[in-house]
């Protein structure tokens, strides 16, 4: 395999139900991801397999975004990416999250989610996965960048992942299907910035950072 100096960066933004200066200007836009600038391609075509390295960015402060922030812990839980194919979904907006979605977004816990992803492994619809280490003190810049790179390949050209916005009944952040190839020239991406939102798994209510609510069964939504 080819392995390049291939980057993949995650700046967390949260929305509008947390910055309160945000609302009206976010309100009714899709939440996935914003690519920041141009991604940079490299000269290795889509048919050979490379891997790449992640760098996940803490930008959820009291400073970015005072409403209602939380005055105790503020930090993130351990992060999961996958590579895989067009059939897998680790999570989307308007899904019913799975059970390790649901415990890594109300507790932190990965285990779940980890043996979800290698069924798929076994069923070859996900290539390879990685974790990243939890950020202690969401301070600004902070970063989580998993040791290994993540491995694509042409028949797993996406990524998705996600870690745990702490504390909070359910909500995380992370992206979903973002693709590693330029569609025009065919060409793995060499690096890729993007703004990833945040997100409300739809299984525990509650309106601020708290938990131990009582549950709910609602789809995944961004916040509105």
């Amino acid at each position: 395999m080819k392995l390049l100096s291939t980057t993949i960066i995650l700046s967390s933004f949260l929305n509008c139900a947390l910055a309160q200066s945000l609302r009206r200007s976010l309100m009714g836009q899709q939440y996935n991801y914003q690519v920041v600038g141009d991604p940079e391609t490299s000269n290795i075509k889509r048919n050979k397999p490379v891997g790449y390295s992640i760098t996940f960015t803490n930008h959820w402060t009291e400073k970015n975004h005072p409403y209602n922030y939380p005055s105790k812990d503020p930090h993130w839980s351990d992060f999961v990416y996958a590579s895989h194919s067009r059939n897998y979904e680790m999570w989307r907006d308007r899904r019913v999250a799975s059970k390790g979605i649901e415990n890594i977004a109300e507790e932190g816990v990965t285990k779940d989610l980890v043996s979800e992803i290698n069924s798929e492994i076994k069923e070859e619809t996900v290539l390879d996965q990685v974790m990243g280490a939890w950020i202690r003190k969401a301070t600004e810049g902070a970063t989580s960048s998993p040791k290994e790179d993540l491995c694509v390949d042409k028949s797993h050209p996406f990524v998705s992942g996600i870690g745990m916005l702490a504390p909070s009944p359910d909500w995380f952040s992370g992206v979903y299907k973002l693709r590693l190839f330029d569609r025009e020239t065919r060409f793995w991406y060499q690096k890729i910035e993007v703004n990833v939102y945040a997100w409300d798994a739809g299984t525990e209510g509650g309106n601020d950072y708290s938990f131990d609510n009582d549950p709910k069964k609602e789809n995944i939504s961004p916040f509105k």
